[in-house]
């Protein structure tokens, strides 16, 4: 396993910047504390890891530092839960352990150094932790797409198995009422349909 040191700058450089926020600090210790529980000693090498947090603060791209696990290769989920908390699961034993951070332990101030302020914590201190069950849907599983769809309102292809059933059309979660988005101009294959 990386050294606490090693595993922070990594944890930085996903995050940016150039200081050591308190979340950013106490992300991955936490991190650290579920891959330990797991007996995983190169999380960031090792395949079967996949990752949910609970929060899309300074504590998941602490967890993405410390893990290797990204959105991108479908190994860290994020789950809004406004929690500081993660759930680590190891896909090859499905053993899966949830950490989180205790509510007693007191926040930290930004003129706080942070490293040298949870420092002074143990990790018994600042976390509590449960074994559980995760059950992995298998379009949510890394590797290629399991299912595709193509919506029949919007024509975009939903894959995963995002997509919705309505009235016996397929629509994508957007076409289904749940857009975040609002379109001010349509624009389809390139030209424009204003």
């Amino acid at each position: 396993m990386l050294s606490f040191t090693e595993d922070l700058e990594a944890a930085r450089r996903v995050h940016g910047g150039r200081h050591y926020c308190h979340g950013l600090v106490l992300g991955v210790r936490l991190a650290r504390v579920g891959c330990r529980l797991l007996g995983l000693e190169d999380p960031a090498h090792y395949r079967d890891l996949m990752v949910y947090a609970e929060t899309d603060r300074c504590a998941a791209d602490a967890v993405s530092g410390v893990t290797g696990a990204t959105l991108g290769r479908r190994r860290l989920k994020w789950v809004d839960y406004g929690k500081f908390a993660a759930t680590f699961l190891d896909l090859a034993t499905g053993r899966a352990v949830r950490v989180w951070a205790r509510s007693d332990v007191p926040h930290g101030r930004p003129e706080q150094d942070a490293v040298e302020m949870w420092a002074g914590f143990t990790d018994d201190e600042l976390f509590g932790w449960d074994w559980v069950e995760v059950e992995v849907p298998v379009c949510d599983l890394p590797g290629r797409p399991r299912c595709r769809v193509r919506c029949e309102a919007c024509g975009e292809e939903v894959r995963d198995g995002r997509h919705r059933r309505v009235e016996g059309r397929n629509l994508c979660r957007a076409c289904a009422g749940g857009a975040y988005y609002s379109v001010k101009r349509l624009q389809r294959d390139g030209a424009s349909a204003a």
